[in-house]
């Protein structure tokens, strides 16, 4: 049953990029719109007990989450955030902090290993 929600929902997802103009490649879940951007369709569990498609625009740096809502038969955005920032951090809310792996590293190379 969560197979067919998850193949349901990347249908209702690439029928919604179909609509708005875009083109999809069912194969590998890649879109291509006519402004020769790329999005990146994926299909997911976000809960338990619900599934939603995430979409990652590559070209833009942005991605957005919808959850199906199969009660009320309706697409919700969850969440869209523009990851050019994000993705200049070095670290953020993970364990080990890079510079403790840096330090393990230099460790592991003065004892002369490779």
């Amino acid at each position: 049953m969560k197979w067919l929600i998850i193949i349901l929902l990347a249908v209702v997802a690439g029928c919604l990029l179909i609509e708005i103009g875009l083109g999809v490649s069912a194969a590998t879940g890649q879109v291509t719109s006519a402004a020769g951007g790329d999005v990146v369709a994926v299909a997911g569990q976000l809960t338990s007990d619900s599934y939603g498609i995430y979409l990652i625009d590559t070209r833009k740096g942005t991605m957005a989450v919808y959850q199906w809502l199969p009660n009320v038969k309706k697409l919700r955005l969850l969440a869209a955030r523009n990851l050019s920032y994000d993705l200049q951090l070095d670290e953020f809310n993970t364990e080990p902090l890079v510079r403790q792996i840096k330090q393990l590293v230099e460790q592991h190379r003065s004892l002369g290993a490779e």
